[in-house]
């Protein structure tokens, strides 16, 4: 096996991360995605990204859960479990330390999702309307 810088695993790592945020992954998992140990692994983390691998990863999910306050009607709970977290006390927590300000009030802080999400009239009339078929089924259909 040819050798390879111990930052290209550690990006493979990271990767991980960003990819799988919302999956039950914890510093193992990215350790193993580096082949490195636990141990290594998180002091050649931090020495490459300046935060350990699991202030990253809860970085990550915090980021992501914003944009879903944002953007989405979900509610609290659900934007907690989707982002990958369990506990929606200490999300509140650690989302309050990170973006100084309750889940809650970060949403409030935004227009409401329904102004992001318009859909012109004319599209809802044309996709709402039943669409022409043009298969050989329509004149099959009709009684002899």
């Amino acid at each position: 096996m040819a050798f390879v810088p111990s930052d290209r695993h550690l990006l493979r790592a990271r990767d991980l991360a960003d990819a799988r945020y919302f999956d039950p992954i914890g510093v193992d998992d990215m350790a193993a995605a580096a082949g490195l140990s636990r141990a290594h692994f998180s002091r050649e983390f931090r020495r490459a990204f300046g935060e350990t691998p699991r202030a990253y990863l809860l970085t990550r999910r915090l980021e992501r859960a914003a944009a879903l306050l944002r953007t989405t009607d979900r509610s609290v709970a659900d934007i907690c479990l989707t982002v990958g977290l369990v506990s929606q006390g200490s999300f509140t927590t650690s989302f309050t330390r990170m973006f100084g300000m309750s889940p809650a009030a970060y949403r409030a802080a935004y227009p409401p999702a329904a102004d992001h999400a318009r859909v012109p009239a004319c599209l809802v009339h044309l996709y709402g309307r039943p669409q022409r078929r043009t298969f050989r089924e329509d004149s099959e259909t009709t009684p002899d």
